[in-house]
């Protein structure tokens, strides 16, 4: 749950909007799940490797 800065209510977390006063929470953006991905490829590139010299 997290707390509308509108009104104060309590709206439960996978909402968008409230429910009381119609606010709408920021969502993630396309920028977030870039920075995930981009994350997860240079982690895959820097171990790959790494295994590869264990065998």
């Amino acid at each position: 749950m997290r707390e509308c800065p509108g009104c104060a209510m309590e709206v439960p977390a996978n909402e968008n909007r409230c429910p009381i006063c119609g606010y709408e929470f920021p969502g993630r953006g396309p920028l977030h799940r870039n920075l995930v991905w981009i994350v997860l490829l240079m982690l895959a590139l820097l171990l790959i490797p790494l295994f590869l010299s264990l065998r």
